[in-house]
């Protein structure tokens, strides 16, 4: 509109000047059914422009009339514009001040308004806070009709039937996303720990490898998650052999990654195969101890391990102050019936770092030799050591 104006503008400047250079204004006779007009260029150039100026006065009238008429609350102009403006920014800013109430108040005011979305995510924010879940829901089920919030308040939804434990729902929302939505990294996220809640581990393992920089650190938990699930449903539906041989089917990259041998060696060790496990557990860590693979010896029940003790002795002549190391060779110590060497190498893990764990292991050592004052003395540290 203003650019119409301008350009109208410059061509009555235009005529004006070419009427003063050449002084000459033109002559224009029109005749139409009797009626007939005469006049110059100059006066033809104004009355246009009268006419173009009331057609558009005109047809602003007849907008605002009908806006007036079908209740919009846009017809008084910017004054109800700031208003709605007013109460979104209000919102925001009691909802940053934790003062829920009044946001919710300030934001029903602009519930159904065009901020792409943003009102409804806050006030869903605001429902939450409040603890109403199921008012935020429909809050967020809102904003997905706006393109920009659409995907935000996707996650929300999945975020909240996660919470609510329902994978399926979860999975359910994630598969109506677009194949760019579900390439976001809060999605992938949400949708590995939807299948894990599913108990998916097939599913889950296939999709890994494509996630792996998505997932970040939390990667490795993930596959051995995905693993450990996976082996515990071959050993719960076909048995303890079923699960070695799907072990040694496995491809060698899998069998040499520290996450899937730790999975599989766990699932042995819930299994009861002890005797496998510390098998296992030696010669997956040839070429040195695996923070992923030392805690696991903490479980082995033999009464002879003697290839374990002997890696672990070996480990520790080579690193005297390795607290998991010193507190590994302790536990399995301890289930094997050598009560000398557990409180030995207890005692100098203790002394290095006062872990609960190995804290509550020789308070049962000191129990069960009936030397109560000391077991009472180191179960007190271990529940000191839970509270911080």
């Amino acid at each position: 509109m203003i650019r119409i104006c301008v350009v109208l503008i410059v061509l009555l400047i235009a005529l004006m000047i070419g009427a003063m250079i050449f002084d000459d204004q033109g002559y224009v006779f029109v005749e139409f059914s009797g009626w007939v007009v005469e006049m110059n260029v100059f006066s033809l150039a104004m009355c246009l422009i009268f006419i173009f100026v009331g057609f558009m006065l005109v047809n602003w009238l007849i907008k605002t009339s009908l806006k007036a008429a079908s209740g919009s609350r846009n017809w008084l102009g910017n004054w109800g514009y700031r208003k709605k403006q007013k109460a979104f920014r209000q919102g925001l800013i009691a909802l940053a001040e934790t003062n829920y109430l009044a946001a919710k108040d300030q934001l029903a005011k602009v519930e159904n308004e065009d901020f792409d979305g943003i009102n409804l995510l806050a006030a869903a924010d605001v429902e939450i806070q409040l603890g109403n879940p199921e008012q935020a829901k429909a809050y967020w089920k809102m904003a997905t009709t706006f393109d920009k919030s659409t995907l935000a308040a996707n996650i929300c939804l999945i975020r909240s039937a996660l919470q609510e434990q329902s994978p399926d729902q979860a999975l359910s929302l994630i598969q109506a996303l677009t194949d760019k939505q579900k390439q976001q990294t809060p999605v992938i996220k949400l949708w590995a720990e939807a299948l894990g809640q599913a108990n998916q581990w097939q599913n889950l393992k296939a999709k890994l490898k494509g996630w792996k920089k998505a997932l970040g650190s939390d990667y490795q938990t993930w596959v051995q998650q995905a693993s450990k699930g996976s082996f515990a449903e071959i050993a719960s539906k076909q048995g303890a052999a079923e699960l070695k041989q799907n072990w040694q089917a496995q491809p060698r990259a899998t069998r040499k990654d520290p996450g899937q041998q730790a999975a599989y060696i766990q699932q042995l060790i819930d299994q009861g195969m002890f005797t496998d496990a510390e098998k296992v557990l030696v010669e997956y860590q040839k070429s040195g101890p695996n923070p992923l693979l030392v805690p696991l010896f903490k479980q082995i029940k033999l009464p002879n391990p003697v290839n374990a003790i002997r890696q672990l002795e070996t480990w520790i002549k080579q690193d005297e102050h390795n607290v998991d190391l010193l507190s590994a060779l302790a536990h399995i110590a301890h289930y094997s019936g050598d009560k000398v060497l557990a409180e030995k190498v207890l005692s100098k893990a203790i002394k290095l770092a006062n872990r609960q764990q190995d804290l509550r292991l020789m308070a049962e050592i000191k129990e069960a030799d009936h030397d109560d004052s000391h077991a009472l003395q180191f179960y007190k540290q271990s529940i000191a050591q839970q509270d911080k």
